[in-house]
């Protein structure tokens, strides 16, 4: 097995595992896709779905990455922390190194519950971390589950002084050195989706932030609405097996996350779960009352000045500055400091208290996402100080929510567990890699292709990783998905620049990805990449 390994800040980071039987990265021929490791070929895999993903899947070269986006197969977005921490229902000081995914999440849930009604899907509950079933013979009044968005394993080694509490938790529980998100693209609303139901996008429908539908590019929870999301949730079952008398919530930045919480009364005999999201670009809570519910004691804004007021006077001056940052209160951009960690904590605790969440013997399910991290690093980046302060802030509100848990629910009532929807991608200057330009190729290949209807894009949608072609325009010029992916097989650093090569003069002839795909091409690649050794 060879590995790929960046040096960031003293820890060392998988960028790549390479475990296909052709030895070493550079070695992988990309008209052979055979030759891709299967378990980089399977997370695609995972994440596709017909009609909805691209006709183009293109996996890049490492270590070449498209700025600081995080949507790849690779370890570093892949690989997730799973802490499980619950006395009476969780093994005190469990590790494991099996190999698990966020499709894990859910049917473990099952099992807490006792809900034998969970049908079997590509998850598998994580049995071996629970005390023994005769132990715990009623199931927990309350299963809380907390996301760090962005909060990937290599986020947590660049920052590891940052998340002592966590830490705390993992020695009081169990904790999963070998979890994954288990698909590709890592992106938001596919893997909270997959946490949420127990399967991959191949089967639960969430492809990606924007999906084809109906021949249009649409968002996957487009106006809050769950249509798209094609399986229920572990919530949406438990809720609707009991009658609607659970408590199945949500706290989290937008609509992108409704997939780990489910329907809502958007399903037949099922209730207004509560949803409680962010308005984008404005600091007010949402949600969509047709599906959802937003409790009235929420819209307000009481705590936002405090919590921002606090953050800029912790360099002891009060000067509207936070490590250099202005900070705006009334701006939605408050969210990507540790300021909104706090304000949000403020928010959870009332709604848990004024909601009653957790105290009677109906088990109860409720899911928050803490985004700051993720929303840091892409504006900052995951090297920056920016992140290390949110993750830090998000620890303390961990450290707080187990406070309100144990003060409202009691110790040994509640089972918390913590993950991530995926890592986040490091500078390309740290890592040596090439700065992929995703609107330079998506210009190169209407130059390249569009001979005769110049006016009208063939790329319906352009990922990146992922590429949506309109069928019309295809057939109008005489090409179909295979041409561009032969052409994009071996689209070179020097084919994307759009100035000086700089320091990659001597790798100007190299290809920017790994391989291309067409989805039935990724299939029969399936059958014929080997597994790893060993």
């Amino acid at each position: 097995m060879v590995l790929v390994v960046v040096l960031l800040g003293g820890a060392g980071f998988l960028l790549f595992r390479d475990e296909g039987p052709k030895g070493t990265v550079g070695r992988i021929d990309p008209i052979n896709p055979c030759t891709v490791p299967k378990e980089v070929l399977q997370r695609v895999w995972n994440g596709y779905v017909p009609e909805r993903s691209g006709d183009v899947l293109a996996i890049e070269q490492p270590p070449n990455q498209f700025g600081t986006r995080h949507s790849t197969p690779y370890p570093y977005t892949q690989e997730v922390p799973m802490v499980l921490w619950g006395p009476g229902y969780i093994k005190k000081g469990f590790v494991s190194d099996d190999p698990v995914t966020l499709a894990d999440v859910s049917p473990t849930y099952a099992d807490l519950l006792h809900f034998d009604d969970w049908p079997h899907r590509d998850g598998t509950d994580l049995s071996d971390a629970l005390v023994e079933p005769d132990k715990r013979e009623t199931p927990p009044k309350l299963i809380f589950t907390v996301v760090w968005d962005g909060g990937g394993t290599n986020v947590l080694k660049q920052w590891p002084d940052d998340w002592p509490f966590l830490k705390k938790l993992m020695g009081g529980g169990a904790s999963f050195s070998n979890a994954t998100v288990g698909s590709s693209p890592s992106i938001t609303p596919a893997t909270h989706s997959t946490l949420g139901t127990g399967v991959f996008p191949n089967k639960h429908g969430v492809s990606d932030i924007k999906m084809r539908i109906g021949g249009k590019i649409t968002d996957a929870f487009a106006n809050s609405n769950p249509k798209h999301l094609e399986v229920e949730t572990i919530g949406d079952l438990w809720d609707l097996a009991n009658d609607n008398l659970p408590i199945v919530g949500m706290m989290a930045r937008d609509s992108w996350h409704l997939g780990m919480l489910g329907h809502g009364a958007y399903l037949e005999g099922a209730d207004n779960d509560i949803a409680v999201m962010d308005q984008l670009g404005g600091l007010d809570f949402r949600t969509n009352p047709d599906f959802y519910r937003l409790p009235e004691y929420l819209k307000n804004q009481d705590g936002m000045q405090e919590a921002a007021d606090a953050l800029d006077q912790e360099d002891g001056e009060a000067d509207g500055q936070w490590l250099g940052n202005q900070i705006i209160p009334m701006d939605g951009r408050i969210r990507y400091t540790p300021a909104w960690s706090v304000y949000q904590m403020q928010k959870l605790e009332q709604l848990i208290v004024n909601e009653d969440v957790g105290v009677d013997d109906m088990p109860d399910l409720f899911y928050v996402n803490f985004k700051s991290t993720d929303l840091a690093g892409h504006e900052w980046n995951m090297l920056e100080p920016e992140v290390q302060q949110d993750v830090a802030a998000q620890d303390l509100a961990l450290k707080q929510i187990v406070k309100v848990l144990d003060r409202e629910v009691g110790r040994g009532s509640y089972v918390l567990s913590l993950t991530a929807d995926h890592g986040m991608t490091p500078l390309p200057e740290s890592t040596g890699g090439w700065s992929i330009d995703q609107s330079e190729i998506g210009k190169d290949l209407e130059g390249r292709f569009d001979k005769e209807t110049p006016d009208t894009p063939i790329v319906m949608s352009n990922r990146g990783y992922q590429y949506m072609l309109d069928k019309k325009e295809l057939k109008l010029n005489g090409i179909t998905a295979e041409d561009v992916v032969e052409w994009l097989k071996t689209y070179s650093i020097e084919d994307n620049a759009t100035g000086d090569l700089g320091d990659f003069e001597d790798k100007a002839d190299e290809r920017i990805f790994l391989t291309v795909l067409t989805p039935e091409q990724l299939e029969e690649s399936l059958s014929c990449s080997e597994e790893p050794e060993g």
